[in-house]
C-alpha cells in the first residue's frame, strides 16, 4: 500500500503560506471531503487570531521580542487543530484528487522509485481577472507555452505573493500576502475594506518536492 505523509513548515512565512491554503482549500471543499462543520470553525477561529499576530509581528513598525512570542502561541494553537486536519481528514481521503494533495502538500511514497524533480526553470504568467465583488481570479500560463493554461510537469501549484494598497513594491519583500494556487482560474477573495485597492502580485512555480521557481514579473489588478 501507499503511504501518504506530509510535513508542516517550519518558518513564519512558510507556515503563515501553508496554513492559509490548506484551510482556505478544506473550507471551500468541506462538504465533498467530509470534514466536520465543528473543525472548520475551530480552524477558521484559530486562523483569525494567528494571522493577526503574524501581521503585528511582521511589521516593522509593532514587531517585538513580545509580538513574536504572540505569534508563535497562537501558531501552536493552529498547528494542533491542522494535525488533527491531516491524520485524521485528509490523509488517505480518496475523494481528495491527486491535484488538490500536491497542492496541500501531501506526498505518497511507494509507488515506485525516480530521482526528485529539479527546481522549475520556467515563470507563471499571470492576470488577474474580477468577476465578482470583493474578488480576483489569477489565470495563469507558462512562460514555456504561454497559449496554455497547464502547470508545468512536476510542478504543485503556483504560489503567488501581494502587497495590497498604497504604491508599487519596490522588492518583492514588500508583498507580504501570500496564496497557493493550484488552478487556473482560482479565486481569491479579500475584504470589504479593500474594495478599491490596487493589488500588486508576483508569482512563481513550487514543484511536488517543494523547490521554488524564478519570480514573475509584476501582474496588477483594482478589487472590485
Amino acid at each position: 500500500m501507499s503511504k501518504e505523509t506530509y510535513s508542516i513548515p517550519k518558518g513564519p512565512n512558510e507556515r503563515y503560506n501553508f496554513q492559509r491554503n490548506a484551510i482556505s482549500k478544506c473550507t471551500a471543499n468541506a462538504a465533498a471531503w467530509g470534514i466536520p462543520d465543528t473543525l472548520i470553525t475551530q480552524l477558521t477561529g484559530a486562523q483569525t487570531v494567528y494571522e493577526a499576530k503574524y501581521d503585528i509581528a511582521s511589521n516593522r513598525a509593532t514587531q517585538s521580542p513580545y509580538a513574536t512570542a504572540e505569534r508563535d502561541a497562537a501558531w501552536d494553537i493552529l498547528e494542533a487543530l491542522l494535525v488533527i486536519l491531516y491524520d485524521q481528514h485528509l490523509l488517505y481521503n480518496e475523494a481528495i484528487s491527486p491535484a488538490d494533495k500536491d497542492s496541500l502538500h501531501i506526498h505518497t511514497s511507494g509507488t515506485g522509485g525516480g530521482k526528485p524533480a529539479p527546481a522549475p526553470d520556467t515563470t507563471p504568467i499571470i492576470t488577474l481577472t474580477a468577476e465578482e465583488i470583493s474578488s480576483l481570479h489569477v489565470i495563469y500560463s507558462d512562460s514555456s507555452a504561454p497559449g496554455t493554461h497547464n502547470k508545468p510537469d512536476n510542478v504543485a501549484f503556483c504560489e503567488v505573493v501581494c502587497k495590497i494598497g498604497g504604491s508599487a513594491p519596490v522588492l518583492i519583500d514588500e508583498c507580504i500576502t501570500r496564496y497557493n494556487v493550484s488552478r487556473s482560474h482560482e479565486k481569491i477573495d479579500f475584504n470589504n475594506a479593500q474594495r478599491g485597492q490596487t493589488v500588486y502580485a508576483f508569482a512563481r512555480w513550487i514543484n511536488r518536492n517543494g523547490k521554488q521557481g524564478p519570480w514573475s514579473s509584476m501582474a496588477m489588478a483594482i478589487i472590485p
